[in-house]
């Protein structure tokens, strides 16, 4: 007799097959953190990239502006057979500082060659800074301002009553209060010559009306009955007796960081009375400033807030930007109009003079 097997029925205690867990699509901890970190690593290699491109277009921009003045200045020099004068100022010897005030400084005379003829309009270039309306003195031209520096809003100087103190080259200052009237401020000033001055020979003649190796200097006023009525130290091309291409018309201010916006390193540029606000010299005693924290070189030196180099406008109109290491006697024979020095400015490649 056979048998017949049950059939076996199955395990129900037998573990069934799992499928097998998968996890979600986020990141673990470890994971997000490395992710983090080579992000950070990214922005600090790309950051200071970022940085020199910007500092690249706002010297780019800068030149431009220096370019713009020594175009415009050339046109003054065409219409009146004369660079514009940096003031009007007397000189001991001519007995006229009775004439003199505050008359407009150079960067008012030529406002109607950037395009600013209404601007130039409302001005009275032989009436007093003080006399005109605040809109007219505390008008600023973009081409004026050095956008590394400040923005065009911040360009204005306000009324006021501060305590200024003037360090000479000799390292001996002064302090006086000063009674500041608002009026616009920039960062480019005219090539005043040297420090050791014209005729009178003394350490502080440079100043004076007609007594400046420069370009663009302070020129003695023609007095009429009711005061300055012309000027008198006229500078043509022909005494630029170096050549155009070989002196300075302008170039960028030193102002300390700390003293941006402050008398006398940067007063009101249109101003007349102050120089420091709208001229420089340079050579010796006046070396090139190295930067914005440099406080060796004296409130009438040129200097930039650009790593590494200045920009000047030549008097033929190009623009070169000069190294902060420059020689002293480079410099000088940059802003001397005729010392007929027979060095020779060494220049980078793209003309930009070391």
């Amino acid at each position: 007799m056979v048998t017949k097997q049950a059939p076996t029925l199955p395990d129900t205690k037998r573990q069934m097959p799992r499928s097998p867990i998968r996890r979600g699509g986020g990141f673990t901890l470890v994971e997000l953190l490395v992710v983090i970190a080579i992000i950070g690593v990214l922005i600090g290699l790309l950051l200071p990239a970022v940085q020199s491109a910007r500092e690249s277009a706002r010297l780019v921009s800068c030149k431009n502006h220096l370019r713009s003045i020594g175009l415009a200045t050339l046109h003054h020099l065409d219409a009146v057979q004369a660079f514009p004068p940096a003031r009007l100022r007397a000189r001991n010897d001519w007995g006229d500082a009775a004439c003199e005030s505050t008359q407009a400084s150079w960067l008012a005379r030529i406002l109607p060659y950037i395009e600013e003829a209404n601007a130039y309009s409302k001005w009275d270039l032989y009436r007093p800074f003080e006399d005109h309306d605040p809109a007219v003195r505390e008008h600023t031209p973009e081409s004026y301002i050095c956008p590394t520096r400040r923005s065009l809003a911040e360009a204005v100087l306000p009324s006021s009553v501060v305590e200024a103190e003037v360090t000479f080259p000799c390292g001996c200052s002064t302090t006086e209060m000063v009674t500041l009237i608002s009026g616009a401020i920039g960062d480019y000033g005219a090539n005043h010559g040297d420090f050791t001055g014209g005729s009178y020979g003394d350490v502080f003649s440079y100043w004076r009306g007609g007594n400046g190796g420069g370009v663009i200097i302070s020129s003695r006023p023609k007095c009429g009955a009711d005061g300055p009525i012309d000027w008198t130290d006229r500078i043509r091309m022909k005494d630029l007796v170096d050549g155009a291409s070989k002196t300075a018309l302008a170039g960028e201010m030193h102002i300390p960081a700390d003293r941006l916006a402050q008398v006398p390193e940067n007063g009101p540029m249109y101003n007349g009375k102050d120089l420091p606000a709208f001229a420089r010299i340079g050579g010796e005693g006046i070396p090139l400033a190295r930067g914005p924290e440099d406080r060796s070189v004296p409130v009438i030196g040129f200097g930039s807030w650009h790593p590494g180099v200045c920009p000047f406008v030549l008097a033929d109109g190009s623009v070169r930007l000069v190294n902060n290491f420059v020689e002293v006697d480079v410099l000088q024979s940059l802003c001397r109009r005729n010392d007929e020095a027979e060095l020779e400015p060494v220049y980078y490649q793209g003309g930009d003079v070391r």
